[in-house]
């Protein structure tokens, strides 16, 4: 877990993610795309466009308020809804429904880049607090009753919700470049061809295509991203959570625990 104490622990990060980023350009650069980059099975984005190939789209790669209207995740039909559990001491469990949380329990931002665990963190934070979470597309309709708000601004596939100024605080979910931005491609290479999501890796040549005409921007976008967040709220109002850590076997509960803590605030 990467904890942010001060000014200068905030640049020394910083200085580290640009090296970071740096790296990943020249990797990128000459590097095909390697199937262990792409993000688990399990988390599921909740975008219903994303850019297409490189070979057939504009100097792009924002999404449009009405690309995000086509698929609501937040249908009410139950079938379609995530459920929770309750362990019983029998050892059975009951399944549950994430609630509204009461009046007056603090937003919570939950910022990412594409492809470092957004649908996955949206879910954990629903496990961990048994309240729902929303995004910044609103695609669920909860609006404001939601105990956090996944986004990927200023990322362009993100934006601020109506309700911003309510929000005082955020938790960044960082991952290495090196595997975030080629499963981000997958996850693109996925919905340009109707596939379902997390099933299908994207053929090396169709990468190549988007990383030459990408990678600069995408890169560029990372580390707005990244200062964006750091500067905007306090250390004591942030709180950053490597990919690498909640998804580590060793890591990952004690990485989960410290989250819950600060959403507890």
């Amino acid at each position: 877990m990467i904890m942010i104490t001060s000014k200068y622990h905030v640049m020394v990060l910083s200085l580290i993610l640009v090296a970071i980023i740096c790296c990943t350009v020249v990797i990128l650069s000459v590097a095909p795309i390697d199937n262990s980059f792409d993000t688990p099975i399990g988390e599921r984005p909740i975008h219903s466009q994303i850019p297409v190939l490189a070979n057939s789209i504009p100097s792009s790669t924002s999404i449009t308020k009405s690309d995000h209207n086509i698929i609501n995740l937040g249908s009410n039909n139950n079938n379609n809804r995530r459920r929770l559990s309750k362990a019983l001491p029998n050892g059975g469990c009951q399944l549950t429904f994430p609630e509204p949380p009461q009046p007056g329990t603090p937003i919570t931002y939950a910022a990412s880049y594409p492809g470092c665990g957004a649908r996955m963190s949206w879910n954990l934070v629903e496990a961990l607090t048994g309240l729902q979470s929303g995004d910044d597309w609103n695609n669920n309709g909860r609006g404001s009753e939601v105990v956090t708000v996944k986004t990927h601004y200023p990322q362009s596939n993100g934006i601020l919700p109506e309700f911003d100024e309510m929000i005082h605080r955020v938790f960044i979910i960082i991952r290495n470049p090196i595997k975030s931005i080629p499963s981000f491609f997958n996850h693109i290479y996925e919905m340009r061809n109707h596939l379902a999501v997390h099933t299908t890796r994207a053929p090396v040549e169709d990468w190549v295509k988007w990383r030459n005409a990408y990678l600069d921007i995408e890169i560029e976008e990372y580390k707005n991203f990244i200062i964006y967040w750091m500067d905007r709220y306090t250390p004591e109002n942030r709180h950053v959570v490597a990919y690498e850590d909640l998804t580590d076997d060793d890591r990952g509960a004690a990485t989960a625990v410290d989250l819950n803590n600060f959403l507890g605030k």
